[in-house]
């Protein structure tokens, strides 16, 4: 009958039964407001009940499956109107998918077409045409196919490289987040409490909480209080303190009953704010994702699944990745080179094929008595010609230069602690020029820690500021021998953090963590040894899996004053609640008289103990610094004074001004100031005290505990007396001022994005160098989040070039900064941890994650994941993206340099030659384009990253590929090369065989054979000049550009051993050919003089190099005839026919050396 019941009561609610839709009920969270909920639930909690058609008793009702007895939610109305607390899993992209997704870009498809075109005319020429002779009578091997043949292995090397590298970065990101997802949860259903998955939870469900549960989906707490660690999800890192709903209206309805309290700065007030006389508005919102650190309660959930505050952002992380600066700027350069061989193929086909027509339709031409079939070859040796040209301008080694280059780096930054999961990612740092980082978890360690305080008179400072204000650190001060403290003083301290706490061990910290919590991140030194093995990072991945586990669970306050004793006062891992559990043989104390928790009204708890031998009571009592402090009648000394016996000194106003200052000197240091104090009740024989007694008759009132006097004062020492006080913050990182200055000598902006107010965010930019001590009283730098947010677009623009701290900021605000940098030029790398990052992370052009204490959304949305949480990893990765950069540069260098000189050399030799022949052999052509494709790319792509490197200032997006300094080598290389090939080509018989009216076949062989040698030892040489790049771009003076850096093209020629092994196969296999190529390489043996000649020349290539290096780029640009090469290219390649819609304003970057967009030529 109960089963008909319930199941009835869904069937009656019919599709318009729920009134609210998933997006009035978002309101409620995104972001959190007791105004949405005034405004959907008309201001009552038990609207919240009807309009959910849920009950806090009974819950919702859901029918149950007649067969296996077991609840059937999908079948309700509730889950067809709201769904359920599901979200899709990302489904890892298959090895096949990869491989499709690498091929299919233009670059491979184009490849991929002049394989085919090369093969196919290969083939033809193989099979259906007549066997042609050397001069010496030798047959020609028939091997134009193998180009064809060598396109396609090149492309399948790309592809399959590539593919894999993406693979196996998949495979260690799904390792990296295989951690069970299906909990379970307490929910009240039909009446009854049942177990469910979280995955079930529908919207109205009645969920059960208590400390350390994880919030499963938004809900609004009912019953009960509890704080909160929202870190992850908001950037705030103080405890969010949770109240029932029904409390949360009634306190906002005061507040907001004068128009003067409901506004806050010309904002609402709402959760989050504080009216005027500085009371915060209570919070009842509970968000998925966050984490309960203390407390029970009872939650209505209202959203589920993508609805929910963790599913949208999850959702939001499914977008379209932009194309990186790079990848922009190799395919307009690839589709240049491409438009160009094209044009210069047709025009020498035309060329050919007219001179063709001449000798053929002539009485006295050539070809006019041939038989049409040898006419026909004739035809097909100018279309093969042609299509040659193609081919050798065709560049197939830029995609294998950059997969080579992207797969060094990467696994170079694996070892750095960076795990790449997206390739692209490693090029793109090196031209980032903003970094946006989030505070909690990324600058700072999330975990909040006791750096400063004072105990008596002796003062300690455990931060890791290199301008620590004393040397003393908290352990020496309980320590050595009681130098600092007194026994007695270390002992009250220790029984008052013990006893006076509500934080307990965290049962799994001891499996996955070392033995100290402030070593328990895994260190690279741990796995050094391993690099290079599929298993380099087996220990790393492990701890990164399984996340940071701290050792106490509780507020962040009381975790860091426990993680402070066993730091320094000796509290071991395990023994808390053993020495909570008997104080009687650990502080000789008889009972605990009374537990005083911590309350935000009164900011402050403790507890009363009665010590065994004495029958004294005594107040152990901590909170905030100066309420205690004001409470306080005496002051601690370190040590006992031995003339009257006392420990403690009267506070007087000029002590108690000494200690003010100091505490606010914590305060403005963005410290959170905690005093540590007692009070003796000398005389009292039972508890509690007559004028104390509460409601309770065992109890006394606290109020009256810390300031109001008792007749037996008199006896002893009397009120409370200070016993020390801490400054509690949650630490930067090791190595992040380091770091940041790192960043900005490299020309990068960091700019800091947190929730926390404006006050402490520009104390901690200060302490992390992101603001100066001259920028931090500029109010310009630091701006908060509802600000920023209400700016046009053009005020943004404005105030974001001095912008360095976003405070108070939302998810929102954070995307909407990326957003904006993006749209001014700039190359934006984002860093963060939490939920609440992953929009900005997944908006950015790369984004890092912490790969411990990172989220799984915040990892899903990153391209790379700092696997040991240390922010000095992107200083690495900006370092190998340069590198990557700066390598792929070199070879297209290079690449242009032999392009430019092997088709015009194909192109002139043949218009020049009677028979429409190159002077260089296909087979000849094929190792050339091997020297410069394949070999080349290795050698120059698998570089280390300059000593220099961080000096220079990033390109950005507005950069182009190739700089006038890049196109001055080109240009003056490619001149060098054409002069010294030309002069040999056709005056060759004039130099090395002079008097000589006519030579025979095997001479012209000869030098045929010397011209290619030439040809290939100029492109060896070329390749050592190519490893100098921009070194003195923007120098000026001739004089200035001489030095080491700019023209020593030798130096750390060591650092590469690819680079050596590779100029030396090209060096050997060059002399071998010339040896021992023969008929299948057009070769005749060479005399001494053209050996000399040939290696000469190409020696040539080194002091025109260092000429052309030291002439500063204005006078190139000067003397460079800019307005005919712009007309040349207009028509030459053939721009007229592109899109008129397309800004390119690159022309003007050549003649004043500033781009206004991306370009490849300049």
């Amino acid at each position: 009958m109960e089963h008909e019941e319930h199941n009835d009561h869904e069937l009656t609610e019919g599709a318009g039964a729920f009134k609210l839709d998933t997006d009035q009920l978002a309101e409620l969270h995104n972001p959190k407001s007791l105004l949405a909920f005034k405004k959907v639930f008309k201001n009552k909690e038990e609207n919240l009940f009807k309009y959910l058609k849920t009950d806090l008793e009974t819950g919702i009702k859901v029918p149950l499956n007649e067969t296996e007895g077991t609840q059937n939610h999908r079948s309700t109305d509730r889950y067809r109107k709201y769904g359920d607390n599901r979200i899709p899993e990302r489904l890892p992209k298959s090895f096949g998918k990869l491989i499709w997704e690498a091929f299919n870009d233009k670059t491979m498809l184009l490849l991929t077409a002049a394989a085919i075109v090369s093969f196919a005319l290969g083939m033809y020429e193989y099979f259906y045409t007549p066997v042609e002779y050397d001069p010496e009578g030798n047959p020609i091997k028939k091997v134009d196919w193998i180009e064809g043949i060598a396109i396609m292995m090149a492309v399948v090397v790309v592809v399959f490289v590539g593919a894999l590298n993406d693979y196996q970065k998949e495979l260690q990101f799904t390792k990296l987040n295989k951690k069970k997802q299906n909990r379970q949860v307490i929910v009240i259903r039909n009446g009854h409490e049942v177990l469910i998955s979280i995955h079930h939870i529908l919207v109205g469900d009645i969920i059960s909480l208590q400390t350390g549960d994880v919030i499963p989906a938004d809900s609004i707490l009912v019953r009960g209080e509890c704080e909160a660690d929202e870190s992850s999800i908001t950037g705030e890192s103080d405890t969010i303190k949770k109240h029932d709903l029904k409390s949360c209206l009634e306190i906002f309805d005061k507040m907001t009953s004068t128009n003067a309290a409901s506004q806050y700065g010309g904002t609402p007030l709402d959760i989050g704010y504080a009216n005027s006389d500085g009371d915060k508005v209570p919070d009842c919102m509970l968000i998925s994702g966050s984490k309960l650190l203390s407390g029970l309660g009872k939650a209505v959930v209202t959203s589920v699944g993508t609805n929910s505050i963790y599913g949208r952002t999850m959702m939001s992380l499914k977008v379209e990745t932009d194309s990186t600066p790079l990848q922009e700027r190799l395919s307009q350069l690839a589709d240049s080179i491409s438009v160009y061989g094209c044009v210069a193929a047709i025009i020498l086909f035309s060329v050919l094929f007219i001179r063709f027509l001449l000798y053929v339709l002539l009485p006295n031409g050539r070809f006019h008595d041939l038989p049409r079939a040898e006419k026909g070859t004739k035809f097909m040796n100018i279309f093969i010609t042609s299509v040659t040209v193609i081919v050798v301008a065709v560049p197939e080694g830029l995609p294998l230069a950059v997969t080579l280059a992207l797969a060094f780096a990467t696994t170079r930054m694996t070892k750095d602690g960076n795990l790449v999961r997206v390739l692209r990612a490693c090029e793109t740092m090196g031209s980032a020029t903003a970094v946006c980082s989030d505070k909690t978890g990324t600058l700072t360690e999330n975990i909040m820690s006791v750096v400063k305080g004072v105990f008596g008179s002796s003062r300690f400072d455990d931060s890791s500021d290199s301008d620590r204000e004393v040397d003393t650190s908290s352990h020496e001060i309980f320590h050595k021998d009681a130098e600092f403290v007194s026994t007695e003083l270390r002992d009250d301290v220790f029984a008052n953090l013990i006893l006076n706490s509500t934080a307990f061990e965290n049962k799994d910290y001891r499996a996955n963590s070392t033995d100290s919590p402030f070593n328990a991140e895994p260190q690279l030194d741990d796995v050094d040894s391993a690099s290079g093995d599929d298993d380099d990072n087996s220990i790393l991945m492990e701890r990164v899996s399984k996340g940071r586990e701290e050792p106490y669970i509780g507020s962040k306050t009381e975790t860091a004053l426990l993680n402070m004793a066993r730091k320094s006062m000796d509290l071991k891992w395990g023994e808390l609640q053993s020495l909570r559990d008997h104080p009687e043989e650990n502080f000789n104390v008889a009972e605990i008289a009374q537990l005083i928790p911590f309350e935000s009204s009164r900011k402050w708890s403790g507890v009363v103990v009665k010590y065994k031998d004495t029958g004294l009571y005594r107040l152990f009592a901590k909170g905030a610094a100066e309420m205690i402090f004001n409470e306080c009648q005496s002051k601690r000394n370190s040590q006992v004074d031995e003339s009257s016996g006392k420990y403690s000194e009267k506070l007087d106003d000029a002590l108690r001004k000494t200690v003010n200052d100091e505490i606010q000197k914590l305060a403005n240091n963005a410290l959170r100031a905690i005093s540590v104090a007692h009070r003796d009740f000398p005389g009292l024989k039972s508890w509690p005290p007559e004028q104390f007694v509460d409601e309770n008759p065992e109890q006394a009132k606290p109020e009256s505990l810390l300031s109001e006097s008792l007749p037996s004062d008199a006896e002893g020492e009397s009120g409370l007396v200070l016993d020390g006080f801490v400054g509690i913050m949650d630490p930067l990182r090791p190595d992040v001022r380091n770091s940041v200055l790192q960043c900005q000598d490299a020309g990068v902006t960091v700019r800091m994005v947190t929730g926390d107010n404006i006050l402490t965010a520009r104390a901690i930019a200060k302490n992390c160098n992101i603001l100066s001590p001259k920028t931090f009283e500029n109010p310009k730098h630091a701006m908060e989040g509802p600000k920023f947010r209400k700016l046009s677009h053009d005020e943004r623009v404005n105030i974001l070039p001095d912008l360095r701290v976003l405070a108070r900021s939302s998810p929102e605000d954070k995307r909407l900064l990326v957003e904006t940098l993006k749209g001014m030029g700039e190359v934006v790398a984002v860093t963060g941890d939490g939920t609440n990052d992953a929009p900005a992370l997944k908006l950015a052009d790369v984004g890092f994650s912490m790969g411990i204490s990172g989220t799984e959304v915040a990892r899903e949305a990153s391209d790379i994941i700092l696997m040991t949480d240390d922010f000095s990893a992107i200083v690495n990765a900006i370092k190998w993206g340069r590198c990557v950069s700066i390598s792929i540069k070199k070879f297209i260098q290079f690449q242009l340099i032999v392009n430019c000189t092997a088709v015009t050399l194909t192109f002139v030799s043949s218009v020049a030659s009677d028979d429409e022949t190159s002077v260089l052999t296909a087979v000849q052509l094929l190792w050339v384009n091997l020297i410069m494709d394949t070999l080349a790319a290795l050698a120059l792509a698998t570089d280390k990253p300059d000593p220099n490197i961080m000096t220079r200032k990033p390109r950005g997006r507005a950069t182009p590929l190739i700089t006038p300094s890049t196109w001055k080598m080109i240009l003056g290389q490619a001149l060098l090369q054409l002069i010294v090939t030309f002069t040999l080509h056709f005056h060759g018989q004039a130099i090395f065989f002079p008097g000589e009216t006519e030579i025979s076949g095997h001479q012209q062989q000869q030098l045929n054979a010397m011209t290619f040698n030439t040809f290939v030892w100029l492109q060896f040489f070329t390749l050592l000049v190519s490893r100098k790049l921009d070194e003195c771009d923007g120098i000026s003076y001739w004089k200035d550009r001489i030095s080491q850096a700019n023209l020593n093209f030798f130096q750390d020629l060591f650092r590469n051993y690819y680079f050596l092994v590779i100029m030396g196969i090209i060096g050997a296999f060059q002399t071998l050919i010339m040896f021992y190529g023969g008929t299948p390489f057009s070769i005749a043996p060479q005399t001494k003089q053209m050996w000399v000649t040939a290696v000469g020349c190409g020696l040539l290539s080194l002091p025109v190099g260092v000429l052309i290096r030291i002439c500063p780029d204005e006078w190139a640009i000067r003397i460079f005839p800019a307005k005919l090469f712009l007309k040349l290219k207009y028509v030459v390649g053939l721009e007229f026919l592109r899109s008129t819609h397309k800004q390119d304003d690159d022309e003007e970057a050549l003649l004043d050396n500033a781009s206004s967009g991306s370009s490849a030529y300049f």
